[in-house]
């Protein structure tokens, strides 16, 4: 199989790792100079800890919890690797120093003793764990280090909650020509990162939900400066056209799905989204613009975990008796998403309010809208157009008929009291 892209993907890997490297022991950041836009510009990362290993036989753990991870989020969301998480890798230590492989279940790596320290560390391994994922599902590798290979590494380190990394390797992707974005602004999603680990590492509710809204906030308050610079038809912005995405939410026939779609509406409402829903309700497709879908999914991944995690314990806890266990989880689902939905419009509100977009008038008198609500506005207008448009190319049609509503006013209130407790950021990145 050709593999014409080995070289430049390994460069942009290269990259990351002196990325790494050159990381402040000291505040934990790391400042490097990029390329956007034909201009050099500074972008500071604040990057998960990288694990060494001494020797491959240390690596197998790694291995083991990473594969543990992707199967505690198969059965929550549904495999995104065609239930690869499940097949066993081994770790063997092999008598070159140069390379690194990955070949039917096994991952290569040289011994340090030989030279092969560069190997026995965290990145490099999973770049072989990708390898692995990215395998089809009769054995054959679906490309070698191509467009699909790239795409799954970086969901990888999204995966295990090493976000700052990935954006890492998509920004050095970029660099040296491979996979360029379609106008998502790393920039913004590295601060609604470092938003997110400071929600985990909260000692009280009123910093986590103080963290909570302000990751809302910035990404309503990009998402509007990016509406008014292409209404005015600022160089660079103007270009960014609405587009779309598909996003897998669970597997078919589970009765859960209907309650994830619920949650990702609410998300998508409070990020300017449209959207339209599979006939099976496995998943959605996202329409809007890249940097509000990009949000969209983030917030989904973190809470979606959050929600399902809150829903176990209560079941577990046997405060929903008599109700059935069924009955009370949904209620439970229903009560946390409405309010995660409620919470996600007032940050949005709190954002256009300072942009003075969203500023309801003081007198009778009917004010003459700014030019950011007008913005706002003819971004809408944008959105449904192109949904309207895309619907009939795709086909969409009918209206989603929802879920019943379900009787359980003591779980839907746990629900709630959980959703007030929500956070982005729950899952801790795995790390030696």
């Amino acid at each position: 199989m050709s593999d014409p892209d080995r070289r430049t993907t390994y460069a942009a890997e290269d990259m990351v790792t002196a990325w790494l490297d050159a990381t402040s022991l000291e505040t934990g950041e790391v400042q490097v100079t990029i390329r956007r836009d034909g201009r050099h510009q500074q972008a500071t990362y604040s990057p998960e800890v990288e694990p060494r290993f001494s020797r491959p036989s240390e690596v197998t753990a790694f291995v083991e919890r990473v594969l543990e991870r992707l199967q505690d989020l198969s059965r929550q969301h549904g495999s995104g690797y065609r239930g690869r998480e499940k097949k066993p890798v081994r770790v063997v230590a092999h008598s070159g120093w140069k390379k690194a492989s990955y070949s039917e279940g096994f991952i290569f790596l040289p011994a340090r003793e030989r030279g092969g320290s560069w190997a026995l560390r965290g990145l490099v391994v999973l770049h072989e764990l990708a390898h692995h994922l990215n395998t089809g599902v009769e054995g054959a590798i679906i490309d070698v280090h191509g467009e699909g290979f790239r795409s799954t590494f970086v969901r990888l380190l999204e995966d295990i909650g090493w976000v700052q990394i990935a954006a890492m390797l998509r920004e050095a992707y970029a660099q040296v020509g491979l996979d360029r974005r379609r106008g998502a602004d790393d920039g913004m999603l590295e601060k609604v990162g470092k938003l997110l680990r400071h929600a985990e590492g909260a000692s009280t509710e009123a910093e986590r939900e103080a963290f909570f809204s302000k990751a809302q906030e910035l990404a309503s308050i990009h998402s509007i400066e990016l509406a008014v610079a292409r209404a005015a038809h600022e160089q660079g912005e103007a270009e960014h056209t609405p587009t779309f995405e598909s996003v897998r939410l669970g597997h078919r026939g589970q009765p859960s799905n209907v309650r994830l779609i619920h949650l990702m509406l609410a998300i998508a409402r409070a990020n300017d989204l449209r959207c339209s829903i599979r006939q099976d309700n496995t998943g959605v497709t996202l329409y809007g613009f890249a940097g509000d879908i990009d949000v969209t999914r983030m917030l989904y991944v973190s809470l979606a975990v959050q929600m399902v995690a809150d829903a176990d314990a209560y079941i577990r806890s046997g405060a929903h008796r008599p109700v059935h266990g069924r009955t009370a989880r949904a209620a439970f689902y229903e009560g946390w998403t409405g309010r995660i939905g409620q919470r996600l419009h007032e940050a949005r509100a709190a954002a256009r309010v300072a942009s003075g977009a969203g500023i309801e008038p003081s007198t009778g008198e009917t004010d003459t809208p700014s030019s950011t609500a007008l913005a706002l506005v003819a971004k809408d207008l944008e959105v449904a157009e192109y949904f309207t448009t895309m619907g009939r190319q795709h086909g969409v049609s009918g209206t989603w008929k929802g879920s019943n509503p379900v009787h359980d006013a003591r779980s839907a209130s746990r629900g709630r009291a959980a959703a007030d407790r929500a956070r982005l950021g729950d899952e801790k990145a795995i790390s030696a």
